[in-house]
């Protein structure tokens, strides 16, 4: 994928669809299902991608697998490296298994018990530093550049991108005809993989992505028309707090994405609950994201689909966010 023909871009199509054969028998194949409760309350028909189902609970094994994939047999034998705010740690942790290799995960020193302590049981080595995206990098940087890590980006990465796409590419498969398809955003690597897929293949479908009112990086990307850096980042969903975005993810973004909705955290909470209560799902607020998003959306209509790109929460913290809530 370094090498590519002009005006291509840097994740196409194919990369995609051969992403789909090397991930295939070592991820789950997720159900996409019509949700009668959440269709009611949308006042349409909403099919939910169940990646909360997905191996280590999360859609970010798929990307990990396809950057193992790729490495050459010295940079697997150096060990893999990765910044985290726990899934994509969980995701990395889980490829690197697969292909005996020693995996590093830096998370922050504020990282999600839950998420730390399934890290924990994958046997990766987990190091904790710092609470900003920004401190982790740096952390991954020094590792790296000290014992030879191969870095694994949580968004940035064209190949990390293309195994995200994969999502698109079921959804297509299961679901030909819909009209909008909802998707959460951290850093971008998510909606950049699914919107060459989806918008490739099917050009009339509306896509949105789904941001907190309060990290909206790739937001202010496309208002900038660059990527932006945040001065701030303050949102209860974990893996969606990313400082900012990178080049290949706004481009990609900026040229596939129909719109960015923006949600305050008091909508992702209540879109957590209901979608556990009523929806019979459970998924963490970065997952319950994009239904927070359809539901703000006042012009949704036709058939859409939400991705609940995952569901890494304890019962614990399900109840301190309904104490949160109700206690606004």
């Amino acid at each position: 994928m370094s090498s590519r023909p002009t005006g291509v871009p840097a994740v196409a199509l194919y990369d995609i669809q051969s992403a789909q054969s090397v991930i295939a028998g070592r991820i789950i194949r997720t159900p996409l299902l019509l949700s009668d409760a959440a269709s009611e309350v949308a006042g349409l028909p909403v099919f939910l991608k169940l990646e909360n189902l997905q191996r280590t609970g999360a859609f970010k094994v798929r990307g990990a697998l396809n950057k193992l994939n790729s490495l050459t047999s010295e940079q697997r034998n150096r060990g893999v490296i990765c910044a985290s705010s726990g899934n994509h740690g969980l995701g990395v942790a889980y490829a690197s298994a697969c292909f005996g290799v020693k995996g590093i995960v830096v998370l922050p020193d504020n990282a999600n018990p839950h998420k730390l302590t399934m890290l924990k049981r994958t046997g990766a080595e987990v190091v904790t530093y710092g609470t900003t995206s920004d401190a982790r990098q740096q952390k991954v940087d020094e590792l790296s550049q000290q014992y030879g890590y191969t870095q694994v980006h949580p968004f940035a990465d064209p190949v990390v991108i293309a195994g995200q796409g994969t999502i698109g590419l079921e959804i297509l498969a299961d679901l030909p005809e819909f009209d909008e398809l909802y998707v959460p955003i951290g850093g971008g690597g998510l909606i950049s993989g699914i919107a060459v897929a989806i918008k490739e293949l099917r050009p009339s479908t509306r896509l949105y992505g789904v941001e907190p009112k309060n990290s909206n990086a790739l937001w202010e990307a496309l208002r900038h028309k660059r990527p932006f850096a945040l001065p701030t980042v303050d949102t209860i969903a974990d893996g969606l707090a990313a400082r900012i975005t990178e080049q290949v993810n706004y481009s990609l973004v900026s040229r596939f994405v129909d719109d960015i909705i923006l949600v305050p955290d008091g909508e992702i909470v209540k879109a957590t609950l209901f979608l556990l209560e009523n929806a019979k799902v459970m998924v963490e607020p970065s997952g319950a994201a994009s239904f927070a998003g359809l539901l703000a959306n006042a012009k949704r209509r036709g058939k859409v689909v939400a991705i609940l790109s995952g569901g890494n929460i304890a019962l614990r913290q399900m109840e301190e966010l309904r104490g949160k809530m109700l206690g606004n």
